[in-house]
């Protein structure tokens, strides 16, 4: 199974940076408290950091925000992805973390939606329901799929699934770049996980 302590978050922090205040960014549109200029810090939005708070048990203050505190960052990345698309039920590494990267950049349910579509192809008489849930029935063909193609084309195929979804989306033109940089650094780490059989 994975684990979330073998993720590799030191790439995910490379590639999120620090401070972003891009207009064109949709995260600029969330209302954010008078002064606070910045409206993502390290890949977490002023509307995630925000709405999540209590729940997580922080104060969503602006001075928090900016500091981005290590154990803030990572309960938010584990409690709201992570577990969104069950990465500890996951039997295998690279898909864990990859499926999390989706659902941190397009939101749990289209990453689940994306990889429940992606699966129905290989099941054309028994298709799951196309929900965004991720839960017994998806992780099962997910596994079932794995043992049939192997963890290394899976991987591959939900990468080539992804690098298809960001293109179909406007904001692309902006931030496409870098987001297939992105992944182009993620793939290469994946390939030093992944067995070779």
């Amino acid at each position: 199974m994975a684990d979330i302590n073998n993720a590799n978050i030191a790439l995910i922090k490379k590639w999120e940076g620090g401070k972003s205040k891009n207009p064109k960014d949709p995260a600029a549109k969330f209302p954010r408290p008078a002064g606070l200029v910045y409206h993502t810090n390290k890949g977490i939005t002023w509307e995630t950091f925000s709405t999540n708070a209590q729940k997580l048990g922080y104060s969503a203050t602006p001075e928090l925000f900016l500091q981005m505190p290590d154990n803030i960052w990572l309960k938010i990345y584990k409690k709201l992805f992570w577990d969104a698309v069950k990465g500890d039920e996951i039997e295998s590494q690279a898909i864990a973390e990859f499926m999390t990267d989706w659902a941190w950049g397009s939101g749990p349910v289209t990453a689940g939606k994306n990889l429940q579509g992606y699966l129905n192809m290989h099941r054309p008489e028994n298709p799951l329901k196309v929900d965004g849930k991720i839960g017994v029935k998806t992780l099962g063909a997910l596994h079932e799929l794995i043992q049939q193609k192997g963890e290394r084309i899976v991987f591959e195929d939900l990468d080539r699934a992804k690098r298809n979804f960001l293109h179909t989306l406007e904001s692309t033109k902006s931030f496409g770049l870098g987001w297939f940089r992105r992944m182009d650094d993620f793939r290469n780490y994946a390939a030093l996980t992944i067995p070779v059989l």
